[in-house]
């Protein structure tokens, strides 16, 4: 992973803006998982370049002719690549951009791409107040679920992790309880917070060994969520005895499940999950900058992939910086 220059056009294209980073958050699983060659979208056969990033937080320099929605000044918030400065004439990529409110950094907004990839996950679950939920996986995605589904009536919510810091991390983001599921204890304490299991269980952690053991903290008639991007083949499950026979509903919760336009029947878009995420920063209900564990000049970007990659347990959030 390095930095590359590139040339800017003399002239943009139409319906296109131009912004200026401020700040973008890495997607440690994604991101990683591409730079690793782990994924069909970059295999290890794979030589052309892979250019990582889609939570973006700045500012529009300029637009091309006819460019409406957005003007010079505006600060933005979406999908857009680690860069310094971004050329973007996708429609398809401009409608999932959203104006950044006053009274939110752009360091928080960078939050917000990830932040609904969250929240589609939870709605999927069709949380009602009261339901108990377990969240295993307190990595980035994990943690940000958790506290939506806090909001949205989870009660209580409790995190499975096996790091140590990252439970930690769970505890001080607002959780009811921090379990190691390889700890001799994690069978009694669930049992003294969720007797017959949990209402909603969200896989975060993206591994397939994950799965089974998440299936198991479920109760019967339980809506289990499959939020992390696992890669895999899962080992070991019985659909008769871990689903069937429980009666749970498996859902899968990828970004693109989303709906592209509104309905009367799920208005939830992309961008109205992403506006009331930043309405919900701006009044303070969300606060997400307690998970920043890394920020870093885009100099040292290469090397955080790198220790990404290493030691992915040493990292929660992740944001380069292009100011510095």
């Amino acid at each position: 992973m390095e930095l590359e220059r590139f040339d800017l056009p003399d002239e943009l294209p139409p319906g296109s803006i131009l912004a200026k980073a401020g700040v973008t958050m890495v997607s440690a699983g994604t991101e990683v998982a591409n730079y690793l060659g782990r994924t069909t979208e970059r295999p290890p056969e794979r030589d052309e370049p892979y250019y990582p990033g889609y939570s973006f937080a700045g500012e529009v320099l300029a637009v091309g002719k006819g460019m409406e929605r957005f003007g010079p000044g505006d600060r933005i918030t979406g999908p857009l690549p680690h860069a310094s400065i971004v050329l973007e004439a996708r429609p398809e990529r401009l409608a999932r951009i959203t104006r950044i409110p006053d009274g939110v950094s752009d360091r928080t907004a960078a939050f917000s791409q990830l932040s609904c990839i969250a929240l589609n996950g939870v709605r999927k679950a069709s949380l009602q107040l009261g339901d108990r939920v377990a969240v295993v996986g307190a990595g980035l995605v994990g943690l940000l679920a958790a506290r939506l589904a806090r909001l949205s009536g989870g009660h209580p919510v409790v995190s499975y992790d096996l790091v140590a810091e990252r439970r930690a991390k769970a505890l001080e983001f607002g959780m009811a309880a921090a379990i190691d599921p390889a700890s001799g204890t994690a069978d009694r304490e669930t049992a003294a917070i969720a007797p017959g299991g949990f209402d909603v269980v969200i896989e975060a952690t993206g591994a397939a060994s994950a799965f089974v053991p998440a299936l198991q903290l479920a109760a019967q008639g339980a809506r289990v969520i499959l939020l992390g991007s696992t890669r895999g083949i899962v080992e070991g499950f019985s659909p008769y005895a871990e689903a069937h026979r429980k009666g749970l509903s498996i859902i899968g919760a990828h970004v693109w499940t989303a709906p592209t336009h509104a309905t009367v029947h799920d208005k939830w878009t992309e961008p109205a999950n992403r506006a009331v995420l930043l309405s919900l920063m701006a009044e303070g209900s969300f606060d997400v900058t307690s998970l920043v564990t890394h920020e870093v000049a885009p100099s040292e970007a290469g090397a955080v992939f790198a220790g990404l990659a290493a030691e992915p347990e040493n990292y929660v959030g992740v944001e380069i910086d292009w100011t510095r």
